[in-house]
């Protein structure tokens, strides 16, 4: 099906306006002139669009970087969606959104969708959680003297806890990246032997899964609100920091949850959100899937992704790339996939 705006239907006139002059200058008609046959390589032109869902941290990759890369290299369409990952797996088990491909942060936010939308993801990429911050801001320069290793790390959460402070992050009952900086925080308490009321001073409230504090943001807008200088500080990955050139405090490893190696310590940071769940801390891993019906499009996307041309985006993007590795039940993940797994 084609869409004409106005513009673009004028555009048409004109050019049909052209053609009938010139089939009437050499003498011809509609019924003097035939239609060529398609070319094979038209005729062979992939159809359909990869409608993808994804964590609103992968905005700016997908839509800038990957989405143009996979529908040059493959010609289906592209079509995103962004939010929150626990939000979005919410929204596809309620049916209010029908995407063909799911990404996001954790495989523990795909596998409830087991089995009914899709019964398999692959983790291909890991990330870390920083804290970005506003080098105009009152504390900018502190900031930066601790992200060049000038300050100790611990004054960095002796800052975030001052009065006044302004500080955003992400709803904790709705994404993983807002867990994750709360459990950052708690293991930074333990590691650094800070007072045992720390977390809730930064936070603000004893009720870490508040989603009504004054500092949660929408993840998308978080960024833009950091660089307008509204905030002095904010959660944010570490691929999200290098994608949009925020500065920001690289954490030690051991708080800032990229070593899959030190899965068991940060289980040890909890947090109990909406509903009663208690959720535990864990590496930050992408994980990707199809949706069920299958669909063609969808299919490539994931493949796209899962090869060496989309890692090397993603690599590009900030993120480890990690070798891609299959969860739940494998059989069932497309052949045209399953290739890319090695």
């Amino acid at each position: 099906m084609i869409f004409f705006t106005a513009k673009s239907g004028a555009r048409l006139g004109a050019l049909l306006g052209i053609v009938c002059l010139g089939l009437a200058a050499v003498g011809c008609s509609s019924s003097s002139s035939s239609t060529p046959p398609a070319s094979p390589s038209a005729a062979a032109k992939p159809s359909g669009t990869a409608n993808v869902a994804y964590a609103a941290s992968l905005l700016y990759l997908n839509e800038k970087i990957v989405a143009p890369a996979f529908t040059s290299a493959t010609g289906f369409k592209y079509s995103g969606h962004a939010g929150p990952s626990d939000g979005l797996q919410q929204e596809i088990s309620s049916g209010e959104i029908s995407p063909n491909v799911f990404e996001a942060v954790g495989g523990d936010n795909i596998t409830p969708l087991f089995p009914k939308f899709t019964k398999w993801y692959v983790q291909y990429a890991g990330t870390s959680i920083t804290v970005a911050y506003n080098p105009s801001g009152k504390y900018g320069s502190d900031f930066a003297a601790i992200a060049a290793g000038k300050k100790p790390i611990q004054d960095l959460f002796t800052i975030m806890e001052k009065p006044g402070f302004k500080l955003g992050r992400t709803d904790p009952n709705l994404d993983p990246q807002g867990r994750a900086f709360i459990y950052m925080l708690e293991l930074a308490q333990a590691q650094y032997h800070l007072p045992s009321d720390t977390v809730a001073k930064i936070l603000g409230t004893t009720n870490y899964a508040d989603a009504n504090s004054p500092q949660i943001f929408d993840e998308a807008a978080l960024p833009a609100r950091l660089q307008a200088g509204q905030l002095d500080a904010a959660s944010a990955y570490q691929s999200q920091a290098i994608q949009l050139h925020l500065h920001y405090i690289q954490l030690p490893v051991t708080i800032n949850l990229s070593s899959p190696a030190l899965a068991d310590h940060y289980h040890t940071a909890s947090i109990t959100i909406a509903g009663n769940v208690t959720k535990h801390g864990s590496p930050l891993v992408l994980g990707i899937t199809t949706i069920a019906p299958p669909n063609s499009a969808g299919t490539a996307y994931v493949k796209y992704v899962l090869s060496p041309a989309g890692q090397a985006l993603y690599k590009q993007g900030g993120y480890n790339v990690l070798k891609p590795t299959a969860f739940g039940t494998t059989s069932a993940i497309p052949p045209a996939i399953s290739s890319e797994l090695g």
